[in-house]
């Protein structure tokens, strides 16, 4: 869903649902390369979500296009993303929703922390997953190095660097939420932002 501002309006502007495979799918060619035949679920959420976390800049690449310019750094958003949906509570009939406001982007997944897991020890970059099947096809096709420390040497460090607050995170019995506050590095009031809501899910 598409709303504009900091909240969620009355009416929705884009309303998006995202399925598919976690991962991108390859197939062994003849030769013995591996091509790709479907994009994964990532790629596809870091696609769809790009219109409503980056501008066109004034720079042009190569003379043709305008370089974009991101409001949140890249690597910070796909922190957030991979981390909701290998760590969800998959019992939970429920999607990870990614909603991108004017001044911020949150990412909630469905459950608890797991494990006895806190905020603290999130931050102090322990290790407890939830569904260590899922970590370890995510490691396998290089999307984490399953060493546990993405928010904190990632997610924090750059999401700070980039706008000068820090993210936020907040774990209730039913969710987990991270809040990444906008970079500061965006043109003025005359831009018109759109805020979007993902319903994220995997198959």
């Amino acid at each position: 869903m598409a709303f504009n501002g900091v909240d969620k309006g009355y009416q929705a502007l884009d309303d998006t649902t995202l399925d598919g495979p976690l991962v991108a799918r390859f197939r062994q060619q003849d030769g013995g390369a591996r091509e790709r035949f479907e994009r994964g679920l990532i790629e596809n959420l870091m696609d769809r979500i790009q219109p409503f976390v980056s501008i066109e800049g004034d720079t042009l690449v190569d003379g043709l296009r305008r370089q974009r310019v991101w409001r949140y750094p890249a690597a910070a958003l796909r922190e957030a993303f991979i981390n909701a949906l290998a760590h969800r509570d998959w019992t939970r009939a429920l999607d990870v929703e990614v909603v991108a406001y004017s001044d911020r982007l949150e990412v909630m997944s469905p459950g608890a922390l797991q494990n006895a897991m806190t905020i603290e020890k999130m931050l102090a970059g322990q290790r407890s997953p939830r569904n260590p099947l899922i970590v370890e096809v995510l490691r396998d096709h290089g999307y984490v190095d399953a060493r546990g420390m993405g928010v904190r040497n990632k997610i924090v460090p750059l999401v700070r660097e980039a706008s000068g607050s820090e993210p936020r995170f907040e774990a209730t019995e039913d969710y987990v939420r991270v809040s990444l506050p906008a970079g500061h590095s965006v043109p003025g009031p005359n831009t018109s932002y759109r805020s979007a809501r993902l319903d994220i899910m995997a198959s």
